[in-house]
């Protein structure tokens, strides 16, 4: 079973990234991997563009708020390919609610109409919903919460819960 299916494998990762590497984009390669591994994963691109820069070829991804983490797109092999979504993701313990990210979460949605957020721990889908004064999370999922440096985890029902809410995320 791999670690996009296995919660066994997921905790023990999020916890070797918070005793020995301090930084956010550790969490990349799982979020990718969990992502590609769900119901609908074949039928998208998913693309980190964390570290792309204002470029000619580049300016499609880029909102108001700079480049999210990770961009879906269709499958076509063409920088035309449409946008579908973006996923922003946040260091493992910070504060998904503080002022600053929720402004990028708002920039984000703007332009990207369909977002991921994540820590790791919360998990939140949102919808642009272009009638909205105020913009909700459609779905959250939390795996677990950390008090005093240490990581005290959800049941695995969460874990279930999140699968298959990723699992309904329909992109096109």
């Amino acid at each position: 079973m791999s670690l996009a299916n296995d919660f066994y494998m997921y905790k023990d990762e999020i916890e070797l990234i918070l005793a020995q590497n301090l930084v956010e984009c550790d969490l990349y390669s799982i979020i990718a991997c969990i992502i590609r591994e769900r119901r609908h994963g074949n039928e998208i691109s998913l693309r980190d563009v964390s570290v792309r820069r204002k470029t000619n070829f580049s300016k499609q991804y880029r909102g108001e708020a700079g480049f999210p983490d990770f961009v879906i797109r269709t499958r076509d092999k063409s920088n035309d390919a449409a946008i579908l979504g973006a996923i922003e993701v946040k260091y493992v313990d910070e504060d998904l609610d503080l002022e600053k990210y929720l402004e990028q979460l708002m920039s984000h949605l703007k332009f990207y109409k369909r977002v991921i957020y994540t820590n790791g721990l919360q998990w939140r889908y949102y919808v642009k919903d272009e009638d909205a004064i105020e913009t909700t999370a459609l779905w959250e999922i939390e795996l677990g919460k950390i008090v005093n440096g240490e990581v005290y985890w959800e049941e695995n029902d969460n874990w279930s819960e999140l699968l298959v809410k990723l699992d309904s995320i329909t992109w096109s």
